[in-house]
């Protein structure tokens, strides 16, 4: 990869930091590739290629618009995300029933969660010093909100539509683990907030 880099730093006179862009976004795509498709693997090979998907598809919905836990070795992440899914494909809908009614309350819960808490990374944020730029960043998290509140509403239409799809449930469990895990998030930003002013 560094040779590719090191060209296109010569022909398109890219910057340093440019360059340090580049290689990051090109390991987290080629990291989150790699992953992805030793999960295909796996839950095809047990049987739950669907449930995977269907995981799959409002998890990346959500992460990518309000955070959540993580990692900065890869297969801390790898193993943290294996779990996840794992929780939500074979442990929630077979140990936890419940009543069709009780979906939809969890999950205005959970929407909330996400609309208050998120976005959410233990990173700190950046304030913008410049008015513009503050107007804009906050422009962009009121959009994260409402796209995320999007994503629960859609999973709570569908479970009101399709009651008994058991596709459906792993995407409602997908939804209350990632409400769990970005309010933990918010509470280890917070006690690493407070340690470090102490």
């Amino acid at each position: 990869m560094q040779k590719v880099l090191n060209k296109l730093q010569q022909e398109y006179g890219f910057s340093d930091y440019q360059i340090k862009l580049l290689r990051f976004s090109f390991t987290g795509i080629l990291y989150d590739v790699s992953k992805t498709l030793i999960f295909i693997v796996y839950f095809t090979a047990v049987g739950k290629l669907p449930e995977f998907l269907a995981a799959l598809v409002p998890l990346i919905l959500l992460r990518t618009k309000s955070g959540g836990i993580h990692f900065r070795k890869y297969w801390t992440c790898f193993f943290f995300s294996f779990l996840y899914l794992c929780l939500v494909i074979h442990v929630l809908p077979g140990a936890v029933a419940l009543h069709p009614l009780a979906v939809y309350p969890v999950l205005l819960v959970c929407a909330v969660a996400d609309y208050l808490v998120g976005p959410n990374t233990l990173k700190a944020k950046v304030i913008a010093q410049d008015a513009l730029l503050r107007d804009a960043q906050k422009s962009r998290i009121q959009k994260a909100k409402m796209e995320c509140f999007q994503v629960v509403l859609i999973v709570a239409v569908l479970l009101f539509l399709f009651p008994d799809n058991r596709y459906l449930i792993v995407s409602f469990w997908t939804v209350v683990v990632h409400a769990v895990q970005l309010v933990i998030t918010k509470i280890m930003r917070e006690v690493k907030f407070h340690e470090e002013l102490a």
